[in-house]
């Protein structure tokens, strides 16, 4: 009797095993999901820098994936109408090949993990960690960690070409505070996706420790308002006469720094501010 009931014991106890392990009821309960793309793309217009569609690999899959840049620099890879086969352990990878028709070609090309599936079925975003170079991952694979399996893969093609226009973000003119200000601002959103900080037709000051700053409000016309608004240095300046660019970390939010401002840091002292107005139209390339 007590041989009996070790036995049933150890079946039930594999059997427990065996269901955590292949979780089989996934292969039959899906799991849907409907998300809308964050609400900081709604403020201006974000830009689509790859994008593709699903293809099945192990499971019938379909649907499309797409990588959009949002104003505040933040890089979201979005699924639409997707639908794929549900299981366990499942996770969404960028993958380092333009497709991966099968398993072994994403294990040796080399991926990314970008974070679990969210969802086999509907609308989803998953946000790109800063350091992924997008220029290296040109595919976008679900995989089943289990197994070590490729479900589906959506080949990404880059929405622009090298000779596309820049995309302009927002532009202002500069004003005088402390010194005269002449000129226009423009942040640019460029192929590649970086952003740059381009001055046209500019003119103020010269001055000792001068410095480009972005900064937190819709304008400043003394010094006090950098002081008490904040703001993030883009560079030193290049000139104070003269077209120039300074590329923009990726991580600055042009929701939040609304307006550029020349400051010299040695007297604490704003030159001069161009407050800079949300645009979305594309303008021709900028003379470097």
């Amino acid at each position: 009797m007590k041989r009996k009931t070790l036995i049933y014991g150890l079946v039930i106890l594999a059997a427990v095993v065996a269901w955590a392990t292949f979780r089989p009821e996934r292969l039959f309960v899906n799991a849907k999901v409907n998300e809308n793309l964050p609400t900081s793309a709604t403020t201006v217009s974000e830009t689509i820098l790859a994008s593709g569609s699903f293809h099945g690999v192990a499971h019938n899959s379909s649907g499309n994936a797409s990588i959009h840049e949002l104003p505040d620099g933040k890089r979201i890879l979005r699924f639409t109408n997707f639908e794929t086969s549900n299981g366990p352990d499942v996770h969404v990878y960028l993958v380092a090949a333009s497709d991966a028709t099968d398993s072994e070609m994403v294990k040796k090309a080399g991926f990314r993990e970008i974070g679990s599936l969210k969802g086999n079925i509907g609308d989803q975003n998953y946000e790109i960690p800063a350091n992924v170079d997008l220029a290296k991952y040109h595919a976008v694979t679900i995989w089943c960690q289990r197994f070590g399996v490729n479900f589906a893969t959506a080949p990404l093609s880059s929405s622009r070409n090298s000779n596309s226009a820049p995309q302009v973000l927002s532009s202002g003119n500069f004003h005088d505070v402390a010194h005269k200000g002449a000129g226009q601002a423009t942040v640019y959103q460029l192929a590649d996706g970086k952003r740059v900080l381009r001055f046209t037709n500019f003119e103020t000051s010269n001055g000792p420790d001068v410095h480009v700053y972005l900064v937190a409000t819709k304008d400043a016309s003394d010094s006090e308002t950098v002081k008490h608004a904040g703001f993030v240095e883009v560079g030193a300046l290049k000139g104070n006469i003269g077209d120039q660019n300074y590329e923009l970390p990726s991580h600055v939010d042009l929701n939040k720094y609304r307006a550029v401002t020349i400051w010299c840091r040695r007297f604490g002292v704003n030159f001069a501010t161009a407050p800079l107005n949300p645009a979305s139209a594309p303008m021709s390339a900028m003379n470097q």
